[in-house]
C-alpha cells in the first residue's frame, strides 16, 4: 500500500518533466528552422551536364551552315539564358578567312570575347564577359567558352559544344556545360539548389540543341550558303 501511494504521488511529477522536455524541444526545433529561413547562407553550387544528340545532315552542309551564319561564333547565346551584347574576333594564325575554310584543306581558329546580358533566374540581369575559342576543320568544330572573370552570383561558367563528322557523313553534337553559382539557401535547403541548377544547366543545353537545329533545317536549302 505505502508503494504504490509513492507511485502516485511521483507519477504527477514525472508527467511534468516529460512535458516539459517535450516543450523545449520543439522549441529548439522551432528556433533552428526559423534560423534557417531567417539567416540564409549563400551556398555556391557547382553542377555538370553533357549530352549529346545527332543532326541528319552531311558534316560539310551543316560546318558551312554554322561558319556562313556566324553561328559558332555566337553558339553561346543559344542556351537562352543570355541576351547576345557585343563581340570582339581574332583570327588565329595566318589571317585566314572564314570562307576559305570550303577548301578542305584549311584550318580556322577564332578566339575572342562575348558581351552578354544574363537571364538565369538565380544568377539575375547582369552583364558578364565570355572568352571564346572555336576551332573549325573538315572534320570538326569545337567551341569552347569560359567566364572571364567571377560576378556577384556566377562564379564560373564553362560550356564545350563539339561538332563531328561521323563515319556515315552525319553530324555528332556533344555538348558539356558547367556553372557554379551562388545562392541564397538555408542550411537545408543546399540539395534543392543543386538539382534547380542543374536543372537549368539541362534546359540551357536542350534549347541549344533546339537552336542548332533550327538554324540547320532553316538554312539547309539555301544555296549561296552551301556553294562550293
Amino acid at each position: 500500500m505505502g508503494s504504490t501511494a509513492v507511485d502516485s504521488a511521483t507519477r504527477p511529477r514525472y508527467s511534468r518533466w516529460l512535458l516539459a522536455i517535450a516543450v523545449c524541444g520543439l522549441l529548439v526545433v522551432g528556433v533552428l528552422v526559423v534560423a534557417g529561413v531567417t539567416m540564409r547562407g549563400e551556398y555556391p553550387t557547382t553542377q555538370t551536364v553533357e549530352r549529346s544528340f545527332v543532326i541528319d545532315e552531311d558534316f560539310t552542309k551543316v560546318r558551312k551552315i554554322l561558319v556562313r551564319t556566324d553561328a559558332a561564333k555566337q553558339i553561346v547565346t543559344m542556351t537562352g539564358d543570355s541576351e547576345f551584347i557585343d563581340q570582339q574576333w581574332n583570327t588565329i594564325g595566318a589571317g585566314l578567312e572564314v570562307e576559305r575554310l570550303l577548301d578542305l584543306k584549311w584550318q580556322l581558329g577564332l578566339e575572342g570575347t562575348l558581351q552578354v546580358r544574363t537571364k538565369d533566374p538565380y544568377v539575375g540581369e547582369q552583364e558578364i564577359t565570355l572568352r571564346q575559342t572555336v576551332h573549325i576543320d573538315p572534320d570538326q568544330i569545337l567551341s569552347d567558352v569560359t567566364l572571364t572573370k567571377p560576378s556577384l552570383r556566377l562564379r564560373q561558367y564553362a560550356m564545350v559544344t563539339h561538332f563531328q563528322r561521323q563515319a556515315d557523313g552525319k553530324t555528332l553534337v556533344h555538348q558539356q556545360l558547367t556553372q557554379e553559382i551562388l545562392t541564397d539557401a538555408p542550411w537545408f535547403a543546399h540539395g534543392i539548389a543543386d538539382r534547380r541548377v542543374y536543372a537549368s544547366a539541362e534546359q540551357a543545353l536542350e534549347n541549344q540543341e533546339a537552336a542548332i537545329r533550327q538554324i540547320v533545317a532553316e538554312n539547309r536549302e539555301q544555296r549561296w550558303l552551301l556553294l562550293e
